[in-house]
């Protein structure tokens, strides 16, 4: 896409706010998914397994019970003041956390679980927030391209390096010295995110003047529901809830997949976690081609149903010979992942662009209230799959809920009332 001369030279003005804003996001994607891996590796190897779903439900809390006060902090003060704020909290989390890891004391690993979400519940509005204040609408969705890059590198090597880190544990006498370099590492990761945090955009506060939504929950439901009044905004908040539903969902049944049906080992488990990111990552860039952030609704129900496609041949995997069931697998982990990309990216683009200045903080934090809700019922519905059916049975329901989705997208976009 071309952009005139004036749009350019905003671009480039930009270009250096933008780099210390995607350093930020990207320390912190990479902290909060090295820790959470690490926690979990350490809870199977000390056999506390039970503690991963504790450890999920209270990662998946705050972002439900505080989304609203996110909201409402991003709209009422300066952006960058918040985001300077939130990563001060997230050195805090990583001192509680790294003592927790080191004296494999779980209830610092805990505590430092939920306060590491409550900070990145508190950054998301204001993070987000600062796109639109950087660049002019029509280079939203590009930058938004590029960010959903970096925080998937940050993911992949979070995940990744977690397990290198712990390696040095798995003798019995090398244990702490793996937990000393998680400690350290995390802090580290987090001391240099606060020095990135300074460089992000500042622009004057909104200063909105709606009271604070002290019932947090109650308030995102109901600005949720005041929302359906804008159709495409709806529908766009309803799209990026199911993408995370169904993103957190299919990651939990690749694990049971890989290593309970077909017998991979953990590593080649999360290189099929790694595909379906590389998927979205592609999928993330051809969304910016295909799509402009007033023109997008055209592509929700064929990436919708290739997504459906895409998990419903990986369900079907273990019914080939062997010598194609790894090959097939992955490719349909890309695709699948590709369509997931093209599907949320712009989505996530008109959330940040359609609100008004002093609402848009409100509008982001509704989205992530609606995205976590989306990851907590995933993991029930889980729990439910994994006990009636096998994990490659499970991986169908996954695409066909993905095809059910296209399918109800559709028959809503026949409206004119719900297209852009």
């Amino acid at each position: 896409m071309s952009y005139d001369p004036h749009v350019q030279e905003q671009i480039r003005q930009g270009r250096s706010k933008f780099i210390a804003m995607a350093a930020t996001y990207f320390l912190g994607a990479f902290n909060d998914n090295f820790f959470k891996q690490a926690a979990l590796l350490l809870a199977v190897s000390t056999a506390m397994t039970q503690l991963q779903g504790t450890a999920t439900t209270l990662f998946a809390l705050p972002f439900i019970l505080f989304s609203a006060g996110a909201g409402w902090l991003a709209d009422r003060y300066s952006k960058k003041h918040v985001v300077i704020g939130v990563k001060f909290l997230e050195l805090l989390a990583m001192l509680v956390g790294a003592w927790g890891v080191i004296t494999l004391h779980w209830n610092g690993i805990l505590a430092m679980v939920f306060i590491m979400a409550l900070q990145s519940t508190l950054f998301g509005p204001a993070i987000n927030g600062s796109i639109p204040e950087l660049y002019p609408s029509s280079y939203v969705t590009k930058a938004n391209a590029v960010l959903k890059l970096v925080t998937t590198l940050a993911i992949l090597m979070g995940i990744a390096l977690a397990g290198i880190a712990l390696d040095r544990g798995i003798p019995e006498d090398h244990f702490y010295d793996g937990r000393l370099v998680v400690g350290a590492g995390v802090v580290l990761v987090s001391l240099i995110g606060v020095i990135a945090s300074f460089g992000v955009v500042k622009r004057p506060a909104q200063g909105t003047q709606t009271p604070f939504p002290w019932l947090g929950p109650w308030h995102s439901a109901c600005d949720l529901w005041r929302l359906r009044q804008d159709r495409p905004l709806f529908l766009a908040i309803m799209g990026d809830t199911f993408f995370y539903f169904m993103a957190s969902l299919v990651v939990l049944v690749i694990n049971t997949l890989g290593v309970q049906q077909l017998g991979y080992s953990s590593t080649l488990t999360s290189l099929l976690i790694v595909a379906l990111m590389i998927g979205i990552c592609g999928g993330s860039f051809l969304a910016a081609r295909l799509t402009r952030v007033d023109r997008w609704t055209h592509v929700l129900v064929p990436s919708a149903l290739g997504l459906g496609g895409g998990l419903l041949v990986s369900g079907l995997t273990p019914f080939l010979p062997g010598v194609l069931q790894l090959p097939v697998l992955f490719a349909a982990l890309i695709v699948s992942g590709c369509c997931g990309g093209v599907f949320i990216i712009p989505q996530s683009s008109f959330i940040q662009v359609r609100p008004a200045d002093h609402e848009r903080g409100r509008v982001i934090s509704v989205s992530n209230f609606g995205a976590f809700s989306g990851i907590l019922f995933s993991g029930q519905l889980f729990t439910l799959l994994d006990a009636t059916m096998t994990p490659s049975w499970a991986m169908v329901v996954c695409g066909v809920l993905a095809v059910i989705a296209g399918l109800v997208f559709g028959q809503l976009l026949t409206k004119e009332a719900w297209r852009v």
